[in-house]
């Protein structure tokens, strides 16, 4: 079961700083979702994670998962329940893929069938080819070594994840891959995730909630629609970007708009294609004007004016 996860009043401070790393960060991650600590460097996103899994000490307030003290269990034990997936994988160079998947369930002392059962499963989940699984971490691709090290982290089906800029040093075609296997990932598996980043285009697709901090200090918390529509302060503005708008229709479906009705002629748009997609394929067309389609049945026509439709409302829903 996925856990919730509680940061109450929770400061670090390191000795000889002048000011603490994260100060007083009081944030609720609900079981099951996916939470994306997002800032600039050096604005304590990762020092707020890491202190989740006891890898730094907390230097005042608590954090709780499913109402639990982390301060009052082992760092060792604890990790074990811990799912954890960093930037450079951290793979056992002399352990097999199917090893190092299989790592943690042994620690646990899981059956030897039990463990191959789960390490098959995941192998398929995060889309890896079975005849990877003898091969070693230099025998295999960087995305694919990014694919074993999120199989690793959820072997022993944690209720909770963390993730440390998992996918930044990846090529572009690599993560944008990796990105929409992650979001067909959360619907199969069931876990609470924390994933840090710096890239808020990335946060904003794939996260339920974006917690983004400056100077340690939380500024804002809110969903992905919230923080694009109503940034908290100039900051936040400006981090997000003068493309807000064109993020938020990332955000939203050609089956949300407003459809005219009739079949034109064109390239057909999937029904549940991003709003963004669909008023880039929009804007190559003489008319505007696209037909739609929900697998091998037609659903109307949409237009680049329903696309500015469906956004002003949107705005005027949440205003």
């Amino acid at each position: 079961m996925p856990a919730a996860l509680e940061f109450q009043e929770v400061t670090k401070r390191y000795a000889g700083a002048d000011a603490a790393a994260v100060d007083r960060l009081t944030l609720r991650v609900e079981p099951g979702e996916t939470c994306m600590l997002v800032g600039p460097s050096g604005s304590g996103k990762t020092t707020a994670m890491r202190m989740v899994n006891r890898m730094v000490d907390v230097t005042s307030g608590d954090i709780l998962i499913d109402g639990r003290s982390v301060l009052g269990e082992s760092p060792s034990e604890l990790r074990r329940h811990i799912g954890y997936v960093i930037q450079h994988v951290g793979l056992f160079p002399h352990r097999t893929v199917r090893q190092n998947i299989a790592t943690v369930p042994e620690l646990l002392g899981w059956p030897r069938d039990r463990i191959a059962a789960r390490v098959r499963e995941l192998v398929e989940i995060v889309g890896l080819e079975p005849a990877l699984g003898d091969r070693y971490p230099s025998q295999i691709s960087g995305g694919q070594r990014q694919r074993v090290g999120v199989a690793r982290a959820l072997a022993a089906d944690p209720p909770l994840m963390l993730m440390d800029e998992p996918f930044g040093a990846l090529d572009p075609i690599t993560r944008d891959r990796l990105q929409g296997e992650f979001l067909r990932l959360k619907e199969r598996v069931q876990t609470t995730i924390v994933f840090v980043t710096h890239d808020i285009d990335e946060a904003i697709r794939l996260g339920d909630r974006v917690s983004i901090l400056r100077d340690g200090r939380l500024v804002q918390d809110a969903t992905p629609g919230e923080l694009l529509l109503h940034p908290a302060d100039g900051f936040v503005e400006e981090f997000v970007g003068a493309d807000r708008a064109l993020k938020r229709l990332a955000l939203l479906r050609v089956q949300d708009a407003q459809l005219e009705p009739g079949d034109d002629d064109g390239p057909p748009l999937a029904a549940s294609a991003s709003l963004r997609d669909a008023l880039a394929a929009l804007l190559q067309e003489p008319d505007g004007r696209l037909p739609v389609v929900d697998g091998d049945r037609a659903l109307g026509v949409l237009t680049v004016e329903a696309v500015h439709a469906k956004l002003r409302r949107e705005a005027e829903v949440t205003s």
